[in-house]
C-alpha cells in the first residue's frame, strides 16, 4: 500500500521550496520509507534505490528503512506500507521522480489539488527503466494484476 505525505523541510508541494539551498541541503533527494520486514522480503537496502510501481507508472527513490512505517493487519493478512513525500519534481535544486505520477488525476473540486493520497503498489530493488521499457513494465504489471487479482504478487 502506497501512502504519501508532506515534509516539514518542503512546506509546500516543492515548487516553492526545491529552489532554496538550505532546504535542498536538508532533503536532497526523493526517498521512500519501508519497514525492515518489507525491506527483507523485497531485497531493499537502506540507502539503495527502489522502484515503486502502480497501475499508472513507476518512479524511483532512495530507500529509508525505518520502524515508523508499519504493516496494516487486514483480514489476518499483513499489508505493508510504502511512504513517499510529495515534494520532488523536474525543476529546482533538488530533483526527482514525482509522487503524483503514480496516481490517476483526481482533483479536489474546490481547490483543484490532487485528491488521491493512497493506492496499491509494488516495490522492488533498483532503479526504474527509462524510455519505452517503462510503459512496457507497467503494462506487464497491469496484466499480472488482472490475472491474479493483486498488483503485488511478484516481478513484472
Amino acid at each position: 500500500m502506497l501512502t504519501t505525505y508532506r515534509l516539514t523541510e518542503h512546506h509546500t508541494t516543492g515548487g516553492m521550496s526545491r529552489g532554496l539551498p538550505y532546504l535542498a541541503e536538508l532533503q536532497p533527494e526523493m526517498f521512500c520509507e519501508v519497514s525492515p520486514e518489507l525491506a527483507g522480503q523485497r531485497g531493499l537496502r537502506h540507502g539503495g534505490w527502489a522502484t515503486i510501481l502502480t497501475a499508472r507508472s513507476a518512479i524511483e527513490a532512495r530507500v529509508l528503512v525505518t520502524r515508523r512505517i508499519k504493516a496494516l493487519a487486514v483480514d489476518g493478512r499483513a499489508i505493508h506500507q510504502v511512504g513517499i513525500p510529495w515534494h520532488w519534481g523536474y525543476k529546482g535544486l533538488v530533483r526527482g521522480d514525482v509522487a503524483n505520477d503514480l496516481f490517476g488525476i483526481v482533483l479536489d473540486t474546490n481547490v483543484h489539488i490532487q485528491e488521491s493520497k493512497v493506492t496499491s503498489c509494488d516495490i522492488r530493488p533498483g532503479r526504474r527503466p527509462r524510455g519505452p521499457e517503462l510503459p512496457a513494465m507497467v503494462e506487464r504489471y497491469r496484466l499480472r494484476a488482472e490475472r491474479s487479482g493483486e498488483g503485488d504478487g511478484g516481478p513484472a
